[in-house]
Protein backbone atom coordinates (compact mmCIF):
# COMPACT_ATOMS: atom_id res chain seq x y z
CA UNK A 1 0.00 0.00 0.00
CA UNK A 2 1.00 3.18 -0.79
CA UNK A 3 1.05 6.21 1.89
CA UNK A 4 -0.85 8.84 1.35
CA UNK A 5 2.16 11.36 0.69
CA UNK A 6 3.27 9.34 -1.95
CA UNK A 7 -0.09 9.39 -3.80
CA UNK A 8 0.05 13.33 -3.26
CA UNK A 9 3.54 13.06 -4.80
CA UNK A 10 2.37 10.81 -8.09
CA UNK A 11 -0.09 13.37 -8.62
CA UNK A 12 1.94 15.98 -8.17
CA UNK A 13 4.23 14.17 -11.24
CA UNK A 14 1.62 13.98 -13.14
CA UNK A 15 0.25 16.91 -13.59
CA UNK A 16 3.24 18.52 -14.21
CA UNK A 17 4.41 15.82 -16.89
CA UNK A 18 0.65 16.62 -18.52
CA UNK A 19 1.68 20.27 -18.31
CA UNK A 20 4.90 20.06 -19.91
CA UNK A 21 3.55 17.79 -22.66
CA UNK A 22 0.05 20.58 -22.86
CA UNK A 23 2.88 23.39 -23.58
CA UNK A 24 5.04 21.83 -25.93
CA UNK A 25 1.90 20.77 -28.00
CA UNK A 26 0.79 24.33 -27.88
CA UNK A 27 4.61 25.70 -28.85
CA UNK A 28 4.59 23.12 -31.72
CA UNK A 29 1.44 24.28 -33.41
CA UNK A 30 2.67 27.86 -32.63
CA UNK A 31 5.73 27.09 -34.82
CA UNK A 32 3.94 25.58 -37.49
CA UNK A 33 0.69 28.35 -37.60
CA UNK A 34 4.22 30.77 -37.89
CA UNK A 35 5.92 28.85 -40.64
CA UNK A 36 2.75 28.37 -42.29
CA UNK A 37 2.20 32.25 -42.69
CA UNK A 38 5.49 32.58 -44.23
CA UNK A 39 5.72 29.95 -47.32
CA UNK A 40 3.88 30.11 -50.49
CA UNK A 41 3.17 27.35 -52.96
CA UNK A 42 5.50 27.07 -56.09
CA UNK A 43 2.09 27.73 -57.72
CA UNK A 44 1.83 31.20 -57.08
CA UNK A 45 5.56 32.36 -56.85
CA UNK A 46 6.80 33.52 -60.44
CA UNK A 47 9.31 31.69 -62.73
CA UNK A 48 12.44 34.22 -61.83
CA UNK A 49 12.27 32.99 -58.01
CA UNK A 50 11.77 29.23 -58.46
CA UNK A 51 14.23 29.41 -61.00
CA UNK A 52 16.45 30.96 -58.66
CA UNK A 53 16.12 27.28 -57.16
CA UNK A 54 17.61 25.81 -59.93
CA UNK A 55 21.54 24.53 -60.93
CA UNK A 56 22.54 24.40 -64.48
CA UNK A 57 25.38 22.72 -65.88
CA UNK A 58 27.56 24.40 -68.27
CA UNK A 59 29.62 22.81 -70.72
CA UNK A 60 32.09 23.95 -73.33
CA UNK A 61 30.34 22.71 -76.05
CA UNK A 62 27.74 25.19 -75.38
CA UNK A 63 29.72 28.38 -76.27
CA UNK A 64 31.40 29.58 -79.41
CA UNK A 65 34.77 30.80 -78.72
CA UNK A 66 37.01 33.64 -79.74
CA UNK A 67 40.78 33.76 -79.70
CA UNK A 68 42.00 37.21 -78.82
CA UNK A 69 45.55 37.64 -78.57
CA UNK A 70 45.75 34.39 -76.79
CA UNK A 71 42.47 35.11 -74.50
CA UNK A 72 39.98 32.82 -75.46
CA UNK A 73 36.05 34.19 -74.95
CA UNK A 74 33.36 32.30 -74.79
CA UNK A 75 29.37 33.05 -75.96
CA UNK A 76 26.47 31.26 -74.85
CA UNK A 77 24.04 32.85 -77.27
CA UNK A 78 24.20 31.23 -80.67
CA UNK A 79 22.68 34.65 -82.41
CA UNK A 80 24.96 36.87 -80.60
CA UNK A 81 28.26 34.45 -81.56
CA UNK A 82 26.92 34.23 -85.76
CA UNK A 83 26.79 38.27 -85.36
CA UNK A 84 29.97 38.47 -83.76
CA UNK A 85 31.46 35.74 -86.17
CA UNK A 86 30.24 38.50 -89.28
CA UNK A 87 31.94 41.32 -88.00
CA UNK A 88 35.49 41.94 -89.01
CA UNK A 89 38.22 41.17 -86.61
CA UNK A 90 39.39 44.21 -85.34
CA UNK A 91 35.86 45.05 -84.59
CA UNK A 92 34.68 42.07 -82.77
CA UNK A 93 37.78 41.85 -80.40
CA UNK A 94 37.27 44.97 -79.53
CA UNK A 95 33.27 44.38 -78.60
CA UNK A 96 34.72 41.13 -76.90
CA UNK A 97 37.34 42.70 -74.80
CA UNK A 98 35.19 45.51 -73.68
CA UNK A 99 31.67 43.62 -72.79
CA UNK A 100 33.01 40.17 -71.92
CA UNK A 101 36.06 40.76 -70.04
CA UNK A 102 35.01 44.73 -69.27
CA UNK A 103 38.52 46.81 -70.65
CA UNK A 104 38.06 49.97 -70.95
CA UNK A 105 38.44 52.03 -74.11
CA UNK A 106 41.98 53.33 -72.81
CA UNK A 107 43.01 49.64 -72.19
CA UNK A 108 42.05 48.22 -75.35
CA UNK A 109 43.67 51.60 -77.23
CA UNK A 110 47.05 50.37 -75.37
CA UNK A 111 46.53 46.92 -75.62
CA UNK A 112 45.81 47.19 -79.50
CA UNK A 113 48.04 49.91 -80.26
CA UNK A 114 45.83 52.24 -81.51
CA UNK A 115 44.09 55.28 -80.84
CA UNK A 116 41.12 55.67 -78.34
CA UNK A 117 38.76 57.51 -80.56
CA UNK A 118 39.57 54.44 -83.03
CA UNK A 119 38.32 52.10 -80.94
CA UNK A 120 35.43 54.21 -79.72
CA UNK A 121 34.26 54.39 -83.55
CA UNK A 122 34.85 50.89 -83.85
CA UNK A 123 33.11 49.58 -81.01
CA UNK A 124 29.96 51.95 -82.16
CA UNK A 125 29.99 50.68 -85.77
CA UNK A 126 30.30 46.82 -84.51
CA UNK A 127 27.66 47.28 -81.96
CA UNK A 128 24.90 49.25 -84.47
CA UNK A 129 26.11 46.38 -86.88
CA UNK A 130 24.79 43.59 -84.12
CA UNK A 131 21.69 45.17 -83.21
CA UNK A 132 20.85 45.44 -87.00
CA UNK A 133 21.91 41.65 -87.47
CA UNK A 134 19.65 40.56 -84.46
CA UNK A 135 16.90 42.61 -85.43
CA UNK A 136 16.67 40.95 -88.68
CA UNK A 137 17.30 37.39 -87.29
CA UNK A 138 14.58 37.43 -84.91
CA UNK A 139 12.07 38.82 -87.70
Amino acid sequence: MTSSFEEIIEKQFDYICKKVIENERKDYLRNLFRIAKHEENFSTVGDVVVNNFSISEKYSIDYHFFNIKGIKVGIENDSLAEALDQLPEKKRNIILLRYFLDMSDDEISKKMGVDRSTIYRNRKNGLTFIKKFMERRNK
